[in-house]
């Protein structure tokens, strides 16, 4: 049984998970915290071998531990479902908000969860609650609208179904409208409609 197959069992018997996980970063060497900080997968092989299996094909693995058994973070995108392997694909976010069904859009988030579980993933990158300000951003399809209110509920909805299986995270949270330039442009914004909207 690894380190961390033990600190699992650990936890699933009481032990608190806070203290279970100081122990396995006590386990850790220096080059292996310092290792944690940088990933797993050089840019160059990354790019190599997205361009060969294509985008996301597999899970994108960061901080696995062989040694301890730790698994990493095994990320997969989305917002439409799991895009690893052959997951369903969902209507783009904006048409599933156009129904204010939230029960559905929870039992959304649950299938994405199960198949990026099935595909081997645990991080679900596909919440996008982004309030689009402006119709010709790129991807503004990936939110569920332009009311704050609505992208929270809906937001919530999805992460709930999907973190019964992985861990879920929240994309393209705020002020990230220019898709070619994101990278290099400011966004200057009033501090009272930064936090009013």
């Amino acid at each position: 049984m690894s380190a961390f197959e033990g600190g699992v069992g650990a936890v699933n018997a009481g032990r608190p998970a806070e203290e279970v996980a100081r122990e396995l970063i006590g386990r850790l060497s220096q080059e292996e915290q310092l290792w944690l900080l940088d990933g797993d997968e050089d840019f160059w092989q990354g790019l190599a071998r997205f361009r060969s299996e294509g985008y996301n094909r597999s899970p994108i693995v960061q901080g696995a531990i062989d040694r301890l058994g730790i698994p990493g973070i095994r990320f997969v995108d989305g917002p439409r479902g799991c895009v690893a392997g052959h997951g369903t694909a969902f209507p783009v976010s904006v048409a599933r908000g156009a129904t204010w069904d939230i029960s559905l859009e929870e039992r959304v988030g649950e299938v994405i969860g199960q198949e990026i579980r099935a595909q081997g993933g645990n991080f679900f990158g596909g919440v996008c609650v982004n309030l689009p300000r402006h119709p010709a951003w790129g991807r503004a399809q990936e939110t569920y609208g332009e009311d704050p209110y609505h992208l929270g509920e809906f937001g919530a909805a999805l992460t709930r179904g999907a973190q019964r299986w992985v861990m879920a995270c929240v994309k393209h949270f705020a002020l990230n409208s220019m898709e070619n330039a994101r990278f290099a442009v400011d966004v200057t914004v009033d501090e009272a409609v930064l936090h009013d909207v």
